[in-house]
């Protein structure tokens, strides 16, 4: 009976309502899929269980999934996840193939949703128990895979180890909790006296800053270029 439920008419239809709401939200920066689920919970109180999970459902991915626009168009990721979108759809998109790039990552959100929505539904007890067995070590060697995939991505490898490091040193800015059972025990890091940095930073807003200060600069240096040849011209 549950998993009939899945096929009738009004989850598919509040699904797809979902997934286009999500998808505008995750098409603006800063409005990240968790947002457009918190803005939305409310309109599921009135429906039945089966179809507020499916709103809630299309709303999440469809807002994953509306990060690639901002990504391709303006090199902004709209959500974390659309981060890599960034180092191929927009180079696409400046040479002129901003379509082909949004099929091609359209097509790539669907499959690879598909695909890890059935690997979870066989795996995800396996997962877990997998990934709770993590300890500091496991998670370090996390880290530092990363950090390394950073730098042989970049195009200057001392440019990326040092954006790597740079990110992991803005990580440990906040607060933290010090104690093994949870308890309440906090402890500042890095905050140097300032309030606003008891929170730490969080990861949406300073990707969008970033991007949007790297197009920002990349366009005044155009402009800079051209008045520079058009004096020379002259």
């Amino acid at each position: 009976m549950e998993f009939l439920a899945l096929l009738s008419p009004e989850f598919f239809l509040l699904s797809a309502v979902g997934c286009l709401v999500g998808i505008i939200f995750g098409a603006i920066p800063g409005m990240t899929a968790t947002m457009a689920v918190a803005v939305c919970l409310p309109l599921t109180y009135s429906l039945g269980l089966h179809e507020g999970l499916a709103l809630l459902l299309g709303l999440y991915v469809g807002g994953i999934s509306g990060g690639l626009v901002p990504a391709i168009l303006l090199n902004i990721p709209g959500t974390p996840s659309s981060i890599t979108t960034t180092f191929d759809g927009h180079p696409m998109a400046k040479a002129g193939e901003p379509e082909k790039a949004l099929k091609i990552c359209i097509v790539a959100s669907l499959v690879g949703g598909l695909f890890s929505a059935v690997v979870l539904f066989f795996f995800a007890p396996m997962l877990a128990d997998f990934a709770i067995k993590f300890s500091y070590i496991e998670k370090f060697l996390i880290i530092f895979f990363a950090l390394t995939v950073i730098a042989s991505l970049s195009q200057n490898i001392l440019a990326g180890i040092f954006s790597g490091l740079l990110g992991v040193l803005l990580a440990l800015i906040g607060t933290y909790d010090t104690s093994n059972g949870g308890n309440g025990e906090y402890r500042l890091m890095f905050d140097f006296m300032v309030p606003y940095l008891e929170t730490g930073f969080s990861l949406l807003p300073v990707l969008i800053g970033l991007f949007g200060l790297a197009t920002i600069f990349e366009e005044a240096e155009k402009g800079i270029r051209r008045r520079i040849a058009t004096t020379r011209s002259n």
